[in-house]
């Protein structure tokens, strides 16, 4: 009597993934032992990439540190009023490190710096590149912002001047130099002829900044402007 055929095993499941797994890495294997070079080319063009941005980042960070370092220095002449040495190593600063946050910084000083020599044209370009362009401290932009209002002040538009120090003073309401930004935008809105906005700009002084050295000023300006 002929032996009767077993029935086959049905494979469960979890034989099926297993013996899917088992061929796909046989397939891989064959594909490595197959493509060896190209395999090994693309590892190690993955190694490469790994390897420039560490690189890249090293220099980035060196990079950071070398333009704080000239920062620095650039402060320390601008401080001991030697502006000439100070602008050179700003306009190398902003050269060679562009785009770093010293960078910008920079920019901030070069505007203070040409203000101080009665440039206002040119210390105006620097304060709006500065404004457009950086986005850190509200303290620096808030003294950029008033450095701007200052310079539009010295060529006569005093409307657009006292917006910008009122701008100035919602950006950093408690900056020290806040109610200072009040106390400039309510007298430009005097030149402006615009003496409504400048009382309530002196108000503000009087009613926030107490404790502050323009207390004093802006009732004056208050008193003044009643008996006017």
């Amino acid at each position: 009597m002929d032996a009767m055929l077993k029935p086959k095993k049905r494979l469960t499941k979890k034989e099926i993934k297993e013996d899917k797994f088992v061929q796909k890495t046989m397939q891989a294997k064959a594909y490595v032992e197959e493509n060896y070079q190209k395999v090994m080319g693309i590892v190690a063009g993955i190694f490469a990439v790994i390897l420039l941005i560490m690189v890249i980042s090293y220099y980035r960070g060196q990079s950071k540190q070398e333009a704080n370092a000239l920062l620095g220095e650039a402060q320390l002449e601008y401080h001991n009023l030697n502006y000439t040495k100070a602008k050179t190593m700003l306009n190398r600063l902003m050269e060679e490190y562009s785009g770093t946050d010293a960078a910008e910084q920079g920019k901030f000083l070069m505007a203070n710096l040409y203000y101080r020599e009665g440039k206002y044209k040119e210390a105006k370009e620097y304060f709006k590149d500065f404004l457009d362009n950086y986005s850190g401290s509200e303290i620096l932009i808030a003294s950029a912002i008033a450095g701007y209002a200052a310079c539009i002040a010295a060529e006569g538009n005093y409307l657009e001047a006292a917006e910008n120090y009122r701008k100035a003073q919602e950006k950093a309401p408690d900056f020290v130099e806040a109610a200072n930004y009040l106390y400039l935008a309510g007298l430009n809105y005097q030149k402006a002829d615009q003496p409504e906005q400048a009382q309530e700009m002196f108000q503000k002084v009087v009613e926030n900044y107490k404790d502050s050295s323009r207390y004093n000023d802006a009732k004056a300006q208050l008193i003044f402007l009643t008996i006017k």
